[in-house]
């Protein structure tokens, strides 16, 4: 909370001077913040950055580039997980060729013990402007109610899916006391002020607050071409995943699953999945000759497509799945046992892998440039619904969606098992499947359904037990320090990370 834009203090509003004659000076290197349109160029500034593709072009807003949510995290989760294996061949940051011995940072990463402080430092340091936009657009000056609501409604998006992110990554998944400070304003006592850490139940709850608030906005201005997020279908598909992820919780509730299955339903509307192999390709293709190839699909809501700055998702993408000279982190070989899960019939094999059993999902290997990432896309809806039914005791109405599934991405038609735990199993297989390598996916897969993970390090032995307090990334020592009322999670107190 501290990490607070750097660039904040140049905008707020003077709203009252103790010298009439100020009204009459041009201020220097500020901007007085007071009508709608203004408050849309606080937004444009952030907006540049995932909606052009080389934002250097484009005018910055202020005279710098806007932060934005910290959206790629594949390096680590990836190694967490087991989908991408630290390279032994070279690079001496995480394993030493001349001694044959991982170094202490490759195995702080196979022993769960290398979580990102960044993470949290990116997102409370873009929360910071659009608190400041929500809390003052209503009574900015202007005319143009389309715009003021548009403004909002994409500010009230990005706020919900922060916050959603934040309760993912920090607060452990059954205890509910153990949420993450919550602030809806821009915080004016920059150094001295001290949030503290709120319930699970209160951040979704304003989660689905500012969801709601989004599609009451949406039945009054409809989402235009400058939107990014404020859209009817990807609000509907973020609730449905907070309602899914939310079930199991420790702020679970009663209704979590017919929520999730009810939001899922609307966010499948008029939508449908490709039975073809090439567009499930393009769809993930990160390669230099495809960055600014026109693309759209129903297989996904929004599409953030990462160019030359990199400043959206960072020059790290590539070395979540493959080695290069400047970060040599993983050998890009899939593992025996993650290739066997897809069928030689699954047209997600033929996209995503090489002949020789390697993992290129984001083509990346030959043409490697930029990132590509696509937040809730449909195939999660259908599976969310699928388990969602399955949950409630719908046996029968999940075996229909998970057909309709199926047949989208096999050649062949697969048995669907008609046993609910058959049933179930199915689903989080196809998961696995689905999002196989997919920035944070299968980890946040196995913190909700509490996989227990082993493995064998040089001779010792490490175990991920479910509910492990190492699924949940601590609090920023940094954090700490500065804030004394805010408590790290629970395991972590006495760890050195």
């Amino acid at each position: 909370m501290k990490y607070i834009n750097r660039f904040l203090m140049g905008f707020i509003c003077f709203s009252t001077v103790a010298c009439g004659d100020f009204l009459d000076l041009k201020p220097r290197d500020m901007k007085v913040v007071s009508t709608v349109e203004d408050y849309r160029d606080i937004l444009a500034t952030y907006m540049r950055l995932v909606k052009t593709i080389d934002p250097l072009q484009e005018p910055l807003v202020f005279g710098e580039a806007y932060s934005s949510p910290k959206f790629v995290c594949a390096g680590l989760c990836g190694i967490y997980t087991g989908e991408t294996t630290i390279q032994t061949t070279s690079g001496a940051a995480y394993y030493n060729a001349n001694s044959g011995a991982y170094t202490p940072d490759g195995k702080a990463l196979l022993n769960w013990m290398s979580p990102d402080n960044e993470l949290w430092n990116r997102y409370y340091h873009f929360l910071s402007p659009i608190n400041l936009i929500i809390e003052n657009i209503p009574t900015a000056e202007g005319k143009d109610e389309d715009l003021r609501n548009y403004v909002k409604g994409e500010a009230l998006a990005w706020r919900a899916y922060s916050y959603f992110k934040l309760l993912q990554f920090y607060a452990p998944y059954k205890q509910n006391e153990y949420g993450v400070p919550i602030t809806l304003t821009a915080i004016k006592d920059i150094g001295t002020a001290k949030p503290v850490r709120q319930t699970q139940s209160a951040g979704y709850a304003q989660v689905l607050k500012d969801c709601n608030e989004v599609l009451d906005l949406l039945t009054k201005t409809a989402t235009r071409p400058w939107n990014l997020i404020y859209r009817e279908d990807f609000i509907h598909a973020m609730m449905a995943s907070v309602y899914a992820w939310k079930a199991m919780s420790g702020a679970a509730e009663d209704t979590d699953w017919a929520n999730a299955e009810k939001q899922a339903t609307l966010a499948m509307r008029q939508r449908q999945l490709t039975h073809e192999s090439s567009i499930l390709k393009m769809m993930f293709d990160c390669s230099r000759t495809n960055r600014q190839v026109p693309f759209e699909n129903d297989e996904y809501y929004i599409r953030l497509k990462e160019g030359s700055w990199r400043q959206l998702l960072n020059e790290s993408f590539k070395t979540a799945y493959y080695s290069d000279s400047n970060d040599p982190r993983v050998d890009g070989i899939a593992k025996p046992e993650h290739l066997a899960m897809f069928k030689n019939t699954d047209i997600r094999r033929t996209a995503w892998f090489m002949e020789d059993g390697r993992s290129n999902k984001y083509n990346l290997l030959q043409d490697a440039y930029g990132a590509i990432l696509m937040p809730f896309r449909l195939a999660e809806m259908y599976l969310i619904k699928a388990e969602a039914l399955v949950r409630q005791g719908k046996n029968a109405e999940a075996e229909a969606v998970m057909k309709e599934f199926c047949g989208s991405r096999y050649t062949q038609e697969q048995t669907i098992p008609t046993d609910g735990q058959k049933l179930l199993q199915l689903i989080l297989d196809q998961r696995f499947c689905e999002f196989y390598q997919e920035n944070d996916m299968r980890w946040l897969d196995m913190k909700r359904l509490g996989v227990r993970l082993e493995r064998i390090v040089e001779g010792e032995r490490y175990v991920l037990e479910p509910n492990d307090f190492r699924y949940t990334f601590p609090i920023p020592k940094r954090e700490l320090e500065l804030n004394t009322n805010m408590v790290q999670t629970p395991g972590w107190e006495n760890v050195n990370f």
